[in-house]
């Protein structure tokens, strides 16, 4: 019998990927960026792992939101427009934060709207979300009340800068309310020792 689709929706954090790449390009040894062409088709089969094994293919929407105000404010040597052009090829859909924090950076909440927005309509099986940040916890939470599970991609890193050590981790609140939780960094090691590359970009 032929298995419908599972039907996924990719929601980026895009505050988390700021400094997950950033940890990755200016602190790792291996100096690399993510591949959002490859981190996309890894979330899409684990995804399946999880949650459908028996489908023989996943449909996936995926979304990346900003955490500035004035997207122009994304520096570095690699620049906006590339990243966006990385982000579009990849096949994300990107959404711009309508709001300020400190320094013009925060997570991005309109994700948390829109996620429930769409579940709303009846559009998805499953959740993808990519985020560190304890302000998204309600999400999870909020899924599984409508009987939608969370599969939830976080990190844990640590590097010195300017002889301070900065620490980075994924809320255990946030942990504990996925349905399941990878530890991305894990992941990404074995990525980078085995792999040749597979999630990463070198520069």
């Amino acid at each position: 019998m032929k298995k419908d689709p599972l039907r996924l929706f990719f929601f980026v954090d895009g505050y988390t990927l700021k400094k997950v790449n950033e940890f990755y390009r200016f602190h790792h040894p291996f100096h690399c960026r993510l591949d959002f062409r490859a981190l996309k088709n890894w979330a899409r089969q684990e995804a399946l792992r999880t949650f459908a094994p028996e489908a023989s293919y996943a449909l996936m929407d995926c979304h990346y939101y900003h955490p500035y105000k004035d997207p122009r404010m994304y520096g570095g040597s690699w620049g906006l427009s590339c990243f966006e052009r990385e982000l579009r090829f990849a096949g994300f859909q990107i959404h711009y934060c309508d709001q300020v924090g400190p320094e013009g950076v925060r997570p991005n909440m309109s994700l948390l709207e829109d996620a429930l927005t769409f579940a709303s309509y009846h559009k998805m099986d499953a959740v993808v979300l990519l985020s560190t940040q304890g302000q998204y916890a309600p999400l999870p939470d909020r899924l599984r009340s409508m009987g939608l599970p969370t599969l939830l991609l976080g990190w844990q890193f640590s590097y010195t800068k300017d002889n301070r050590l900065v620490r980075w981790r994924t809320d255990p609140g946030l942990q504990e309310l996925a349905t399941r939780y990878v530890a991305m960094d894990r992941v990404a090691e074995r990525s980078i020792c085995y792999d040749s590359g597979g999630l990463f970009c070198t520069e």
